[in-house]
Order: structure tokens, then C-alpha cells, then sequence
């Protein structure tokens, strides 16, 4: 387990497509500093692929992608 610093944000999409998702995750992000902690709650599946691969490309860092009950939590530490 990585160490975790600095404030979390939560992101609470459930019930949203995709695409609003990852642009609410980078406005959420852009106003962020660095080691401050973003967590994404999402039902929407196609979050499983798209989120964590944009992640990689934006430079942040992917903590953990966690299935919980029905939805996906995903936790990104912002660089």
C-alpha cells in the first residue's frame, strides 16, 4: 500500500455516464494540489477501463480501483 497525504475529495458520479465522469474527475483534479486525494464513486461499468486509463495519461496517480457492492470507488492522488 502506497502512503496516502493530504485532503481527500469525494466524487460521488453513481448513476452518471462515463464521459461526464472523467470530466467532472479532471475539473475536480485540475483544482487540486499536489497529494491531495480524489476518491470517484461510479455504477457506470465502462469507469472500470476508461478511468484508470485516464489517469495514466494525466500523470496522477491511480491508488487502488475497488469494486464495492454495485458501484466502482477509485482513488487517484493528485501529482
Amino acid at each position: 500500500m502506497e502512503n496516502v497525504i493530504g485532503k481527500t475529495t469525494i466524487l460521488d458520479m453513481r448513476g452518471n455516464e462515463c464521459s461526464l465522469i472523467l470530466a467532472k474527475a479532471k475539473m475536480a483534479l485540475k483544482g487540486m494540489a499536489p497529494g491531495e486525494i480524489l476518491e470517484v464513486l461510479a455504477t457506470d461499468s465502462c469507469t472500470e477501463y476508461d478511468l484508470p486509463s485516464w489517469v495514466k495519461r494525466s500523470g496522477n496517480d491511480l491508488i487502488s480501483a475497488v469494486k464495492e457492492g454495485d458501484y466502482m470507488k477509485f482513488t487517484i492522488q493528485k501529482r
